[in-house]
């Protein structure tokens, strides 16, 4: 009790904050700069996507180091109506990135002035178009490595050590919370553990060289074979394994062909890329409930049989999904956004009625999943009508979801407990539990809508928020 009066004062001392920069667990999307298979303006993009990676700024010659973007004149007659689409979606809490590259297209940074142009015409476009950051998806022949280069702490091959030279002198122009992203193929990465030539590996110089500067990194989970695991064994595209181990290669580290050990990424740092149909990519699109219980196992640490974390208790910060691509996606009817959205947003914290009759009352039961790498912790589970912008900072560092209003201190009275059943208590051994609002009949609050979400202590966990609409 003496830490959640702790809490308590904390929460009257925390000032008014700005709204996180992005998400702990985000979806991102590749939007086209072409009209196939459909002409999509960015204001026409689902609500459901945190973070907008535009398909791509290219060479201004094939294999080329000078970098340059037009907006697609199908959606965008004047390069204005982009600039200022770009800006909607920002003052709507997105992030807008540029992409380099793709797969038709390779970037070559073969020479300390390919370096230089790189990074001078990759500065202009981001000022010009007003970038958030930079996605690295450079396929093919733009880091084929050379014969010879055998240590990815310390490449040898021109076009890799250039390109890093390169990105190096565009960021040191950038501001700290410019983001950094970037979507290798598997062969790029885990496929240094059965190889390390040509493109086998050929990503590893450059997520070592930025490993702390990488905001996350999303490796394309399809367009390949068969796959290592760090566990030596060998994984099929499209399923709950191969998902897991591919992310848990980058989370846990593992071994390259060369016997380098390749360190660690932190869990936040790491994201799942998927397609958004089976017409996206030529094979791996995995259905909704398989890439959830990949995620139930990689976030939740929800014990199964097959592929063995790296830490079974799993890793609560993973970052989430990315697709390719939003324009699929709407092609579709957001049949990747809308459940893979829902997801996200209830993985730690989910209610099983989102509305109460204020006329006669009711109940409204919570699940808190916080995972088994939280299993035993303390939590309090809070309620706010204010919203949940910009939120509330705890001391533990984390930042509640939800604004501290009167009623969050009923919440923490005793003599309410049979209203706010089950809010404070302590997490179980799978990290779960569950809590109860018992709402009597209020009928002067219909319409109030309440927001929900809690903490664990030492206070630097947080949930997802939910809400509960008191209705007439």
């Amino acid at each position: 009790m003496r830490s959640i009066q702790l809490l308590a004062f904390c929460l009257v001392a925390a000032g008014p904050i700005a709204a996180q920069s992005t998400p702990d667990r985000v979806l991102v999307g590749y939007w086209h700069n072409w009209g196939s298979p459909n002409t999509l303006q960015l204001t026409a993009i689902p609500e459901a996507y945190d973070v907008i990676n535009i398909a791509f700024a290219t060479p201004t010659v094939p294999h080329g180091a000078t970098m340059q973007f037009t907006p697609f004149a199908g959606a965008y007659p004047s390069s204005q109506g982009f600039i200022n689409d770009v800006a909607t979606l920002q003052a709507a809490g997105k992030k807008v990135l540029i992409s380099i590259g793709g797969a038709n297209d390779p970037v070559v940074v073969d020479s300390i002035a390919d370096a230089q142009a790189f990074a001078s015409s990759m500065l202009q476009l981001v000022t010009t178009y007003g970038f958030d950051g930079l996605d690295i998806d450079l396929e093919g022949s733009s880091f084929l490595l050379q014969a010879g280069d055998t240590n990815f702490q310390s490449p040898t091959t021109p076009r890799v050590v250039h390109f890093i030279n390169g990105l190096n002198q565009l960021l040191a122009q950038l501001p700290p919370d410019f983001i950094l992203s970037a979507a290798p193929e598997t062969a790029m990465v885990q496929g240094g553990m059965s190889a390390y030539a040509g493109v086998w590996g050929s990503y590893l110089p450059v997520l070592h060289a930025f490993r702390t500067r990488f905001d996350w990194v999303h490796v394309q989970h399809y367009n390949t074979g068969t796959m290592f695991g760090r566990d030596g064994q060998i994984y099929t595209p499209g399923t709950i394994d191969f998902h897991v181990a591919m992310a848990d290669a980058l989370i846990g580290g593992f071994t390259a062909s060369t016997g380098i050990a390749f360190a660690p990424f932190q869990p936040h740092q790491v994201a799942i890329g998927l397609p958004a149909t089976t017409s996206a990519a030529g094979s791996g699109y995995t259905v909704p409930a398989l890439v959830h219980a990949a995620l139930d196992r990689l976030i939740l640490g929800k014990p199964a049989a097959g592929y063995q974390l790296a830490n079974a208790n799993g890793y609560p910060d993973f970052r989430g999904l990315m697709t390719w691509s939003v324009n699929w996606d709407v092609n579709s009817g957001n049949s990747f956004s809308q459940p893979h959205r829902n997801y996200l947003d209830s993985v730690f914290l989910h209610v099983d009625t989102p509305t109460i009759s204020a006329a006669t009352g009711g109940n409204a039961l919570f699940g808190l999943t916080a995972g088994r790498a939280n299993a035993g912790r303390n939590h309090l589970l809070l309620v706010g009508f204010t919203g949940t912008e910009p939120g509330t900072p705890l001391p533990g560092g984390a930042i509640l979801p939800l604004n501290i209003d009167a009623l969050t201190w009923a919440v923490m009275n005793p003599a309410l407990s049979s209203i706010f059943s089950g809010f404070i208590g302590t997490l179980d051994a799978n990290g779960e539990a569950t809590a109860q609002l018992v709402v009597p009949p209020i009928p002067p609050l219909a319409g109030l809508s309440l927001s929900f979400a809690y903490a664990l202590e030492p206070w630097d966990f947080v949930s997802t928020n939910v809400q509960v609409m008191l209705t007439p």
